[in-house]
C-alpha cells in the first residue's frame, strides 16, 4: 500500500513538472509527464524482480565498465582528433561497448565471485557447517523429518543445477521419473517453507561439466561443504576425492537394532531365495532375512532362529534357520 502511494504521489508530481516544461502546451505537458512517469515506474518494477544481489554485482560490473572504457578512449585519444564530433562519437561507442560488457562480465561471473565472498549467494559460516543435498535425498524425503527433528545442525544447500534435474524429472514421460521428480520438489517446497530449517538455494551452474555428481563434488569442494545423498557411486566418488560424504542409507543402516545368533523373530516368508529351499522375508525396516528351509512355507508366518548377520553396500542381511 505504501509503495503505491509513493507511486502515485511520483506521477501527480510527473504530470506537474510536464506542465512546467511545457507551459505554452498544458495538456501535452501532462500527458508526457504522466506517460513518463509510468515508464519509470515500469523500470523499476523490473529492477525490484532482479535479486538485490546481482543488481548490486550489475553496477558494480557498469563501474568497472565505465573506468575501463574511459582508461581506454584517453589511451586511444593521446593525438587528439582534429574533428571534435569525431571524438565524441568514439568516445560514446566505447563507453557503450564497454558498459555492457562490464554488466554482462559481472552477471554471468557471479557464481565465480560467490565462491570468494559467499554472502553474493545468500550462503554464510564455515564451510563445516554447509551440507549440501543431491537429488537423491530430496526424492527420498527422509532429510525434510531429519532437518525438522533437529538431528542435522546444518545449512542445507540445494544448488540450481539439482533443482533443474528435479524439474526434468517431473516433466518426464516416465511416470515413475515424473512421480520421483514431483516428490522432490515437494520435499523442496516443505523445507523452503519450514522457518526450522535453514536452507539455501544457490544460484550457480557448472556449464562446462555434464554429470551432475561432478557438479556436485566440484561445488562441495569451493565451498568446503559436506555432501547428503542416497546414491552410494557419489558417495565413492567424493570419499576418493576427500569430500564428507553424509550417507542417509549408511545412518539407516546403523539405526537399525542388531539382532545376535539365537534371537528369535516372527516373520512372513513373501518368496523364494537364490538358494534351492531358501525362502526369504522382512523386517519392517526392510531388512532381509534369509531363511534356510523355508521355501515351502511362501505366504505364512514362521517362527525363526537368527543363524548370523552381514552387511552389504546397499544394506543388512539376516540368515536364519526355522525354529
Amino acid at each position: 500500500m505504501g509503495l503505491n502511494l509513493i507511486r502515485g504521489i511520483f506521477i501527480i508530481f510527473s504530470c506537474i513538472a510536464g506542465v512546467y516544461l511545457f507551459p505554452l502546451h498544458k495538456v501535452i505537458g501532462i500527458i508526457v509527464g504522466f506517460f513518463g512517469s509510468l515508464c519509470i515506474i515500469g523500470v523499476e518494477m523490473l529492477i525490484a524482480k532482479i535479486p538485490i544481489k546481482k543488481l548490486m554485482i550489475g553496477i558494480g560490473g557498469l563501474i568497472v565498465g565505465l573506468i575501463t572504457a574511459i582508461l581506454f578512449t584517453n589511451f586511444l585519444l593521446l593525438i587528439p582528433l582534429e574533428d571534435k564530433s569525431k571524438e565524441n562519437l568514439i568516445r560514446f561507442v566505447f563507453y557503450y561497448i564497454f558498459t555492457y560488457l562490464g554488466i554482462m562480465t559481472a552477471v554471468k561471473g557471479v557464481g565465480e565471485l560467490g565462491f570468494i565472498i559467499p554472502y553474493l549467494h545468500g550462503i554464510e559460516g564455515e564451510g563445516e557447517k554447509l551440507l549440501i543435498a543431491d537429488t537423491s535425498v530430496l526424492i527420498d524425503g527422509r532429510i525434510y523429518d531429519i532437518m525438522k527433528g533437529g538431528f542435522l545442525d546444518y545449512t542445507i544447500v540445494v544448488p540450481k543445477f539439482i533443482i533443474n534435474e528435479l524439474h526434468s524429472l517431473s516433466d518426464c514421460s516416465s511416470d515413475l521419473k515424473r512421480q520421483r521428480g514431483r516428490r522432490g520438489l515437494e520435499i523442496l517446497r516443505k523445507m523452503r517453507d519450514d522457518p526450522s530449517i535453514d536452507l539455501k538455494i544457490y544460484d550457480i551452474d557448472f556449464p562446462d561439466i555434464e554429470a551432475v555428481d561432478a557438479k556436485l563434488v566440484k561445488l562441495a569442494s569451493i565451498l568446503r561443504a559436506k555432501i547428503l545423498t542416497n546414491d552410494y557411486n557419489l558417495t565413492k566418488v567424493a570419499e576418493i576425492q576427500n569430500i564428507k560424504v553424509l550417507n542417509l542409507n549408511n545412518l539407516a543402516n546403523i539405526m537399525k537394532p542388531r539382532l545376535i545368533s539365537g534371537e528369535q523373530l516372527t516373520i512372513k516368508i513373501v518368496k523364494e531365495g537364490k538358494e534351492a529351499g531358501q525362502g526369504v522375508g522382512y523386517l519392517e525396516d526392510g531388512t532381509m532375512i534369509v531363511v534356510e528351509n523355508a521355501a515351502r512355507y511362501i505366504g505364512k508366518i514362521v517362527e525363526v532362529i537368527v543363524d548370523s548377520t552381514i552387511q552389504t553396500p546397499s544394506g543388512r542381511i539376516i540368515f536364519a534357520k526355522l525354529k
